[in-house]
Formats: C-alpha cells, sequence, structure tokens
C-alpha cells in the first residue's frame, strides 16, 4: 500500500512548482491542481480490476501517474510508469516520494517501447494517446508485444451525426487537423477492431465511449468520440 510520507507545508511548496495536468488525491482530502478534471470521474469507466495484487502495470502516457498510483493502491507489485511530457518526470517523481511509492519511471517514447528489454507486463493501460501518434498501426503492435493478458485502452474515435451508409460497418479513418499542422487519424470502431486484432490481440471489449464533440472541416458530419475498452491477449 502507498503512503503519504512528506510534510503537507513541503509538498504544497514544491506543487507550486509546476504547472499539472492531472488531479492526483494527495491523500489528505487535497489534489494536485490538474487542469484535466476527467481523470478521476473516468476511473470507473476504465474497470480497472480492483484487486492487482503481485500483478506488473505498464502505463504507457502516464502523465503525474495518477493510473500508476492507483494500480500500485490496488496491490499491483511492478509499476512501470511512461511518458515524454516536459516536466513528467520531476512531478512524477515527487508524488512518488510524497507516497513512498515503488513505482518506476521512464523518460520513453511508445515507439522505444522494447518487448524484448521490457518483457510483457499483466496489465498495460494506454489512455488518450494513440491519436497523438504518427503511426498508429506500429504503436498497438509494440503494445501487444507488451501486453501479456489485458490492456485498458482509451482511444479517439469518429462517428458519424447522422446514419452514414456503410459508415458503421467498414474499416473507416477520418483525418484530423490540429492547429499544430500535425496530421490525426481517427478510425471508426469497425476500424479499431480490425487495428487491434492486426496488432495481435485476440479479444477486444468496448466499455463505453464519452466526451463526444465535432471534427471541424466537415460541415457538422462527424464526431470525435472517446471509446474505453478492454484488450485481451490469449483470451
Amino acid at each position: 500500500m502507498i503512503r503519504a510520507v512528506m510534510t503537507d507545508t513541503a509538498l504544497e511548496k514544491r506543487i507550486a512548482d509546476f504547472a499539472w495536468y492531472q488531479r492526483i488525491p494527495l491523500g489528505d482530502g487535497s489534489h494536485t491542481p490538474g487542469e484535466d478534471t476527467y481523470t478521476e470521474s473516468k476511473l470507473p469507466l476504465l474497470r480497472l480490476p480492483e484487486d492487482l495484487t503481485g500483478k506488473s502495470v505498464l502505463d504507457i502516457g502516464c502523465g503525474e501517474g495518477f493510473f500508476s498510483f492507483e494500480a500500485e493502491r490496488r496491490g499491483a507489485g511492478r509499476i512501470l510508469s511512461i511518458d515524454k511530457a516536459e516536466g513528467s518526470e520531476e512531478k512524477f517523481e515527487l508524488l512518488r516520494r510524497h507516497f513512498g511509492s515503488r513505482a518506476e519511471f521512464r523518460g520513453l517514447a511508445v515507439d522505444k517501447l522494447d518487448p524484448a528489454e521490457l518483457g510483457a507486463f499483466d496489465v498495460v493501460i494506454f489512455l488518450s494517446v494513440l491519436q497523438h501518434l504518427p503511426d498508429p498501426f506500429a504503436a498497438l503492435a509494440r503494445i501487444a508485444g507488451l501486453a501479456g493478458g489485458l490492456a485498458v485502452m482509451e482511444v479517439c474515435i469518429a462517428t458519424a451525426a447522422e446514419p452514414v451508409a456503410g459508415f458503421d460497418d467498414e474499416p473507416l479513418m477520418v483525418r484530423r487537423l490540429r492547429g499544430s499542422k500535425r496530421s490525426h487519424v481517427l478510425p471508426n470502431l469497425a476500424m479499431l477492431h480490425e487495428m487491434l486484432a492486426a496488432a495481435g490481440f485476440d479479444r477486444v471489449e468496448i466499455l463505453t465511449t464519452h466526451r463526444s464533440r465535432e471534427i471541424t472541416g466537415y460541415g457538422h458530419r462527424y464526431f470525435q468520440e472517446r471509446a474505453i475498452l478492454h484488450a485481451h491477449k490469449g483470451a
């Protein structure tokens, strides 16, 4: 079990040195001042196993560590937390020391995760990362190589605002151009199932979708939603 070890005053001073994304409970009723109000409320939607005793967990795109520390709270043994965002390691280490956590942080990109080096994990957590990657097909194949059983994912998908012939049944993708000028592609559910099967997952459960918003540039025809799913290996 993790426990708080820093004094409230020391922690407050260090937290104030950073800008935060995730709102992480600190054990005294307070949270890190993250801008993302969905992190904690999303937890029940993920259906992360309540008992992770002795399990190994890989948290890809961990941010400041909300789900890594939650996995440890549920009894996980080995926890490897991955993120490349600026400042993530410093904030993660601050909280790791505060909680007395055994989780390990590495500043690695998805395409640098090597199953031969890291081995397989009982549970892989991969939330809202895929849409930021230049090669989502290669990323899913790499993640499947790291997943020893279960991958808990949140993936942005494209949906049709109105019924469109074939859109729900055929594997299709919608292009999204962000202000950064990077081009992203959003799969529909049929394409997402094909991508996960091609990557090496044996079975996929779509648990829910949430946070619907319009994809601009398509005349109100398409929306983006976030699909929460469990992808299974060897099941």
